[in-house]
């Protein structure tokens, strides 16, 4: 189970088997059909293309022949109920075509007039009074502002523009919210070889949106990898429940997000909202979900690639066979990129080679390059590709191959295509095909690995071990998952009285009393006060201004740290309070906070911050003051296990820091995972109430864990 746990989808979510009646039609009729409409003739010709064995209808108003076909007058003259509708007519009309539809019972709309709910008030009230009918009348509608979708294995392209049909019919499906997307990204696809089972184009979203194509996309048999081109995450909830889902069904998804939108941007009072923009809280919790982001379409259809063919690649360590020097240092690079090793080949794989003929110039090296000795023997690329693939210390391989274009290469690779082919489909361990630059896989190339059964071969080595990267990634995530707990829900905690106006002293004492290791801390409201304050707590100590007001104190000087006697107390204390009154006059002043100066430690910030979309989200991260500018830092939406918080922290540029660099004490991740996690339980148990929990800094020295800053700002009541 997951540690984080996942509401039931909504009422208002769709259900995939009502999908999928919109999007398997036996019979279609193209209202609005017209020759000199290009809608109207692509819609027709692609549905004739793709082999759509079922009856298609076309509505004229006028009676004329349309692409060589009959038509009728109206929706009601048609001699059946039709079990889709492909809507071509302008905005203004749809309020009756809807009508009629309703009244001839078809239940499945494609609407792709735009001018609707992207086009201001009228739009969308308009576009709204289309959903209210169809939801009456048990109608469905697929956009509006869309073009319609492919469903290769049932042969069914109701799809309204140019694209390349017949497609290459495979196991990627596809949900975008970009019409315009879907027309390159198609033929891209073919080009790369990767075959489609969905093509879901929703335009507005107004009844069925991509999360609900992708939800269709878990249960489809004919589904192993499920792609997603998002513009935004609408249904937040219903997201996490489709990536749980996928996960446990074990389909990858993989996601080209564009923009990185301002909906979590936010005037939050600390850094954390710097950090948790609405773009770094969308990657992250891509990443804490299992869910492969990548970041254009050229990689989406790699990873889709790879994905289709070897499902999760079984782990980092992979070994090369090239036949180019030149292409070793790419590899290199890429790797270390992408998450994975090139560990050196067993002393017995070098031995073996030499036995087999490899010359003593060619190093045995990986990437191994087997240099232009195989133009003298061929059989040295077979026999490199044998012996890394017996390698132990190689969990994937990859060869630097492609499938030929046309007859010329087919007939040069004679000589080594046996032991390509047995080494592609028979070898214990997955063995992936890589060109070195991209490469069209043409229809000559798509049919000749249909014929020989060969999975999927990579466009290029820059591209194809970015892939190899997100599938090993994407089974190491699942596997960590799948090993974790469900968490109990926290306990309520009630908001104090008079919370809101609490001074950090008291925000301390607050959270020190659930459990939160704090600094003690006492406020004090005159000079006298304050000296006295010190002499009871000990020297050294810091003098901070205790302000509701004032959430940086370091910019408005509001901080003065090891004070050794009462004279530098004194002086510290009127420093901070004209500092204070010139740089934030308009502040309420409660006093100057004093507490113990502790020694030298690092600095951790450990923010929750309430996203308008997702909820509550954590960051952790190095710096103190300086978090915004080092930015290292790792997010993730609560609730969150303390074995997760583990793996935030080892996620750190500067975790070196905690595990005793140097000779410094190291610290016990698992106790200081456990600290933070109990930080976001007070931040959970406060629930609605709660807008804002920073901790800035967390003090951690060896295996002494303490906060000594804190702020909390409450949600405004209305």
């Amino acid at each position: 189970m997951t540690a984080l746990t996942i509401a039931t989808p909504s009422s208002n979510n769709l259900a995939p088997s009502r999908l999928r009646e919109l999007l398997e039609p036996s019979s279609i009729v193209i209202v609005g059909a017209n020759t000199t409409n290009t809608w109207s003739s692509f819609t027709h010709s692609n549905l004739g293309a793709a082999g759509f064995e079922g009856t298609v209808y076309l509505v004229n108003r006028r009676g004329e022949e349309c692409h060589g076909q009959a038509s009728y007058t109206s929706i009601a003259d048609l001699p059946e109920t039709p079990d889709l509708a492909v809507v071509l007519t302008g905005t203004n009309s749809l309020p009756e075509i809807q009508q009629q539809c309703i009244a001839k019972g078809i239940r499945n709309l494609i609407v792709l007039a735009s001018g609707l709910g992207e086009a201001g008030a009228e739009g969308q009230a308009l576009q709204q009074l289309l959903v209210d009918r169809a939801r009456s009348a048990d109608q469905l509608i697929l956009g509006p502002n869309n073009l319609g979708f492919i469903n290769a294995h049932a042969k069914v392209a109701a799809f309204g523009h140019m694209t390349q049909l017949p497609l290459v019919t495979g196991s990627v499906g596809i949900a975008s919210q970009s019409g315009a997307l879907a027309i390159y990204l198609l033929p891209y696809m073919a080009s790369r070889g990767v075959g489609v089972s969905y093509a879901v184009t929703v335009g507005n979203e107004a009844m069925v949106s991509a999360i609900d194509v992708m939800n269709l996309l878990i249960d489809d048999p004919n589904t192993k990898v499920i792609a997603a081109y998002l513009e935004q995450i609408t249904n937040t909830q219903q997201f996490l429940d489709v990536a749980r889902r996928a996960r446990e069904a074990g389909k990858p998804i993989v996601i080209f997000k564009a923009g990185a939108s301002e909906a979590s941007a936010m005037a939050a009072a600390a850094h954390t909202g710097s950090l948790a923009g609405d773009d770094n809280v969308i990657d992250a919790i891509c990443k804490q979900f299992g869910v492969i982001r990548v970041s254009n379409i050229e990689e989406l259809v790699a990873t889709a690639g790879i994905l289709e063919s070897y499902g999760a690649l079984p782990g980092p360590r992979f070994g090369v066979v090239t036949g180019s020097g030149a292409m070793c240092a790419l590899i290199a690079d890429k790797a270390q990129d992408a998450g994975l090793e090139l560990p050196a080949p067993l002393e017995s794989t070098v031995q073996r080679l030499r036995e087999e003929g490899l010359p003593e110039f060619a190093a045995v090296n990986n990437p191994m390059d087997t240099t232009g000795y195989i133009s003298v023997d061929p059989s040295i690329l077979t026999k490199a590709g044998d012996a890394f693939i017996d390698d132990e210390s190689f969990d994937f391989v990859v060869l630097n191959t492609s499938w030929p274009t046309n007859q010329f290469m087919v007939d040069l690779g004679k000589p080594t295509e046996p032991g390509l082919h047995r080494q592609l489909k028979e070898a214990g361990k997955p063995v992936v095909a890589m060109s070195f630059l991209p490469t069209e896989v043409n229809e000559f190339a798509r049919n000749f690995a249909a014929e020989h059964g060969l999975p999927h071969a990579s466009d290029s080595f820059e591209r194809g071990i970015e892939a190899a990267g997100h599938s090993v990634w994407w089974g190491q995530r699942c596997a960590q998952l799948e090993d974790e707990l469900e968490l109990k829900t926290p306990a309520i905690i009630q908001k104090p009285d008079a919370a809101e106006h609490f001074s950090e002293i008291e925000t301390g004492d607050f959270l020190r009393s659930h459990g939160v290791p704090y600094v003690p801390g006492k406020v004090t409201s005159t000079v006298a006060h304050a000296v006295q304050t010190a002499e009871t707590i000990g020297y050294p100590v810091v003098l901070k201004i205790a302000s509701e007001d004032i959430a940086h104190k370091t910019e408005v000087g509001g901080v003065r740290l090891a004070l050794k006697d009462a004279t530098e107390v004194a002086q510290a204390y009127e420093f901070i309070m004209d500092s204070v009154a010139r740089l934030a006059p308009e502040a309420c002043i409660q006093g100057v906070a004093v507490s113990p100066m502790r020694p030298a430690g690092n600095e951790l910030l450990v923010g929750i911050i309430t996203d308008p979309q997702w909820g509550k989200v954590l960051a952790v991260g190095f710096g103190g003051v300086m978090v915004e500018i080092l930015k290292d830092s790792a997010l993730r939406l609560l609730p969150v296990s303390p074995v997760e918080i583990r793996r935030m922290l080892e996620s750190l540029k500067g975790i070196e820091l905690l595990t005793g660099f140097r000779g410094s004490q190291a610290t016990d991740l698992d106790d200081l995972a456990q600290r933070i996690f109990e930080i976001t339980e007070v931040a959970l148990g406060l629930g609605d109430q709660l807008e804002e929990l920073e901790i800035n800094p967390l003090r951690v020295a060896g295996n002494q864990i303490e906060a000594l800053d804190a702020l909390v700002r409450w949600k405004e009541q209305s």
